[in-house]
């Protein structure tokens, strides 16, 4: 966000707005359709914004980042386009999450253990460490027993099953992944985190 939006201009595309704000031309086309951030549209279909309401999103975003609290999210994925689909997504919610992302078990091990996430979200067919092996370390570590953990996997529930199953309390959805749940469930996270931080 340290773009400097030039004076002299009144309005902007999307594209500026992008570079504006340090986020993707998706992430605006998300703000704009949920009136985040105030558009219209040119008669050719293309999307233009006021520089001043740019602005004032800016200097809303760059107060949230020193004041708002972020959810520490850290997802766990073997396949690279899956990750890359994660971060999009998160990308474009509406509440403030740092994301870091472990292509398998041990990976996440090592970025649980240095970085203590807020929120987890694993699969569970992973090499090196898999998923199962995981949640059983986890499930034995008593600090992390406040941390939420879901499971997104291609197994049907009654493979989890047989392959051992998961921990009691831990949600498991099957892919494909189901972004909007996972919103959810941050949000919630976030606000019950925000609700017993001291004022």
């Amino acid at each position: 966000m340290s773009q400097v939006i030039e004076t002299k201009k009144e309005t902007c595309t999307t594209k500026e707005a992008a570079a504006f704000l340090s986020v993707t031309t998706r992430t605006i086309q998300l703000w704009a359709d949920a009136d985040i951030l105030p558009a219209w549209k040119t008669p050719g279909g293309h999307r233009r914004f006021q520089v001043s309401d740019i602005e004032a999103l800016q200097k809303k975003l760059l107060g949230d980042e020193i004041n708002q609290p972020r959810l520490k999210l850290l997802v766990i994925e073997d396949e690279p386009d899956l990750l890359t689909l994660y971060r999009f997504h998160v990308e474009g919610w509406t509440i403030p999450v740092e994301l870091q992302t472990a292509s398998d078990g041990y990976e996440g091990l090592l970025k649980i253990g240095a970085w203590q996430p807020d929120m987890i979200v694993t699969d569970l067919q992973m090499p090196n460490m898999d998923g199962f092996y995981l949640l059983q370390v986890l499930n034995r570590q008593a600090e992390l027993q406040t941390t939420e953990i879901i499971v997104v996997s291609a197994l049907s529930k009654e493979d989890i099953k047989e392959k051992g199953g998961v921990p009691e309390g831990i949600e498991v959805y099957q892919k494909p992944i189901p972004f909007d749940l996972i919103e959810q469930h941050a949000k919630v996270r976030l606000d019950n985190l925000n609700s017993r931080r001291p004022e």
